[in-house]
């Protein structure tokens, strides 16, 4: 199953040691890679329809990237598909513009039954995925709050809402990081992610993955997983500091 993995700092940071560990550790998944960032707020993602590690060498681009970007929030993510035809375009992270900010997702799990949602208000035609929709579903979900002037409380909220909706509308597996630039959340129903904060051997900041018990064994890396009975953890992230957390 593909595999996610994400940076948060309170400045921009790079991540030349976790993403190479990141794409040796999640090797099996072998249809596509990409990596989301921001510069001077503007989203960027670069992504390739190739294995970001095979028989020993890493992908160059992916290499490149792990040195050279700079970003308060990087995501990635390397595939296997489930849906969706193997391209760069099926690839994740995806970006969207919406409400004057860009955004940035990517997703893991199988929800065949959301591929049939028609976004409102956004729409990625060249995506034909249920990851795709997912996205599309969220950001209807917080366009319909309607409410630009309640901070993170009441952006939270609304992700959290959105996302109870979608477990229960488009029942599946649901693993998602999604960031504005300024927040990263970060949603998990089938799996969990494992959190290390200010790391002595990789990057400091916050680093938080779906690779099993983290990226090295030196550390400790905390799980975090849903509880029984709910439709999943969300939880919010600025910086190097998990600020909200709930099972909704």
């Amino acid at each position: 199953m593909c595999d996610l993995f994400s940076l948060s700092a309170a400045t921009n940071y790079s991540a030349p040691k976790s993403l190479p560990i990141f794409a040796l550790k999640a090797g099996r998944n072998m249809d596509g890679w990409g990596i989301g960032f921001y510069r001077t707020n503007r989203a960027y993602v670069e992504k390739s329809a190739s294995r970001a590690y095979f028989e020993g060498r890493f992908h160059d681009a992916f290499q490149r990237l792990a040195r050279v970007v700079a970003s308060r929030f990087i995501i990635a993510h390397v595939r296997l598909r489930t849906s969706g035809p193997v391209d760069e375009c099926h690839a994740h992270p995806f970006a969207l513009g919406f409400r004057g900010q860009d955004w940035i997702f990517a997703h893991n799990g199988k929800a065949p039954a959301i591929e049939s949602y028609r976004s409102r208000s956004v729409r990625m035609a060249e995506a034909v995925s249920d990851s795709a929709r997912t996205f599309e579903y969220l950001l209807d979900g917080i366009a319909a709050c309607d409410d630009r002037s309640g901070g993170l409380l009441r952006l939270f909220s609304a992700v959290a809402d959105t996302s109870r909706r979608l477990v229960g509308q488009y029942p599946g597996n649901y693993n998602y990081l999604l960031t504005n630039g300024s927040v990263l959340f970060a949603f998990s129903n089938h799996r969990q992610f494992f959190v290390l904060k200010e790391s002595r051997n990789l990057e400091r900041g916050l680093l938080l993955t779906t690779v099993e018990d983290g990226l090295n064994r030196e550390e400790n890396w905390q799980r975090f997983a849903r509880r029984k009975g709910s439709a999943g953890l969300l939880m919010a992230i600025v910086g190097s500091d998990i600020l909200l957390r709930e099972d909704v």
